[in-house]
């Protein structure tokens, strides 16, 4: 089996969700490229008649593509060919709700159907429902895109190595994220952050400062520490060295009940100790693997922040007891096979 991905770009989703696994698989002996923006040779092209697609242009040894988040209508259009004339198993991967996102966020414009014509989210459910498969993060997701393909979930992992950075057992407490791509999140924490800094000292974002005023206010947000941006490869050292525990608010929003529990994984696996919304896929992490805690109301995350800070030995306790439940469980190396597994049987429906 030939498998071709095409990550839709080298930073998160991209890694994550198909270049990481690639790689694990091509080390374990599975004959797998890994297509970049810069591979001339093995892009897909499509030719046009009109405003239709006539024919494509692919790998001719090619068994399987894996294409992810297809947002442009020519791609869209061309999965149904691609199946119906190469006879090659189409699976697109997606890992969020997009028709869901924030209109603050900064992809709102592109996405949107009435105001991108090449692009828009609409574009990634046509690509789904023409698909052989759909492999999505979370269950929530099969609703939204596994309309009409077969649907599988391949839950989030992480590198062994991010488990393997040494960690410092610290007391400083934040969030590691972006506030312009998550415009409401850190509301979620209500006086919970203003009252941190007022008896702890400091609250540290591990990210650019950009939307702190009208997130927390000018009064709180001149009193966060801010790191500053960290390039994704350096983002697990990003958290690690700067946290002991790490916060993962979300605001109770369409967009997030499908969003994975990568974010407080992303902590564990690095040694932090991570309290976070309830969300379904943070309560899912706690529910199956012990990991984290939950917080409702400012009252309680204030109460989980204050205990990790004030007992140095049940944070150091929990920093090591969760990573080591990381190491075991949730790697990529050790779950890479679901992916595999996942190609195998897209190459099996689309041949039968």
């Amino acid at each position: 089996m030939n498998v071709y991905v095409y990550p839709a770009d080298q930073t998160g989703c991209g890694y994550y969700r198909l270049i990481w696994p690639a790689q694990a698989l091509k080390q374990a002996g599975v004959n797998i490229t890994i297509v970049t923006k810069t591979d001339e040779v093995n892009q897909f092209q499509a030719r046009m008649h009109g405003d239709r697609i006539s024919d494509v242009i692919i790998p001719e040894d090619a068994d399987v593509m894996v294409f992810q988040r297809p947002m442009h209508k020519v791609l869209a259009q061309a999965i149904s060919v691609i199946r119906e004339k190469k006879n090659v198993a189409v699976v697109v991967d997606v890992d969020d709700d997009l028709t869901a996102i924030d209109p603050q966020h900064p992809a709102f414009a592109l996405m949107h159907p009435r105001r991108g014509v090449d692009h828009s989210w609409q574009n990634v459910r046509v690509a789904c429902d023409s698909a052989t498969m759909v492999t999505v993060s979370t269950p929530a997701l099969l609703d939204v895109y596994a309309r009409k393909a077969r649907g599988q979930v391949l839950f989030n992992y992480v590198p062994r190595y991010f488990t393997e950075h040494p960690h410092v057992n610290s007391p400083f407490v934040g969030w590691g994220g972006a506030v312009f791509s998550h415009p409401d999140d850190l509301q979620a924490m209500g006086p919970a952050i203003s009252r941190i800094i007022r008896e702890f000292g400091t609250f540290r974002l591990v990210g650019p400062g950009d939307g702190l005023d009208k997130a927390l206010g000018a009064t709180v947000a001149e009193k966060v520490d801010v790191v500053g941006k960290v390039e994704f490869l350096d983002w697990y050292r990003g958290i690690g060295d700067n946290l002991g525990i790490g916060v993962a608010p979300t605001a109770d929003t369409r967009f997030n009940a499908a969003k994975s529990w990568l974010k407080p994984l992303e902590y564990a696996a690095v040694g932090v100790v991570p309290v976070s919304s309830p969300r379904a896929e943070y309560a899912r992490l706690q529910r199956e693997y012990g990991i984290g805690y939950l917080a409702k109301s400012p009252k309680e995350w204030f109460r989980h922040v204050k205990e990790l800070i004030t007992h140095e030995g049940l944070r150091q306790e929990l920093s090591g007891s969760w990573r080591a439940i990381v190491v075991e469980h949730l790697t990529i190396e050790d779950n890479a096979g679901f992916w595999f597994d996942a190609w195998t049987e897209a190459l099996r429906i689309q041949r039968e």
